[in-house]
């Protein structure tokens, strides 16, 4: 679709950004709410102003409206004897693009834009857990299986 625009989100965008996580958790995946839509897009805002540096979100646009959210968070790992200054880890987060956009290729293009990022900043590597929709999407930009990389649910 050329005309959706990728770019960096900015601020204002972040109540639109909560309106699409809302609409994939509660409506989509029917998860019950415990705070409500105005309270969600009030945290929403808080944590992209609050995490500028270890979190990187884009959104989707056609129109002026934000129709896809993707993002990246960075994970400083310590130093190591042969890279000075130490490394990073990256892990792609919360991709989702509104059901009218879907199957033209823009959840690929904002995920493209923040593996850029992540190589511009020298991430050892970018991590994703994937649902099973998103998977060929995944492998397609390179993404392959980890043979070392355990998970550990939390304790109930």
């Amino acid at each position: 679709m050329d005309d959706v625009v990728i770019r960096a989100s900015r601020p204002d965008d972040m109540p639109a950004v909560a309106d699409l996580r809302w609409r994939w958790s509660i409506e989509e995946g029917g998860r019950a709410p415990v705070q409500t839509p105005e309270a969600y897009r009030t945290a929403m805002t808080s944590f992209a102003r609050d995490h500028p540096d270890s979190h990187r979100c884009v959104v989707a646009e056609r129109d002026g409206a934000v129709l896809g959210m993707a993002w990246l968070a960075l994970h400083p790992r310590p130093p190591a004897p042969h890279v000075p200054g130490g490394r990073i880890a990256a892990e792609l987060q919360t991709v989702y693009v509104h059901p009218d956009l879907r199957g033209h290729g823009v959840a690929g293009r904002m995920v493209a834009h923040l593996l850029a990022i992540a190589d511009e900043l020298g991430a050892e590597r970018t991590s994703v857990h994937s649902s099973v929709e998103g998977e060929r999407l995944y492998r397609r930009l390179g993404f392959g299986d980890a043979r070392l990389l355990l998970q550990r649910p939390p304790e109930d």
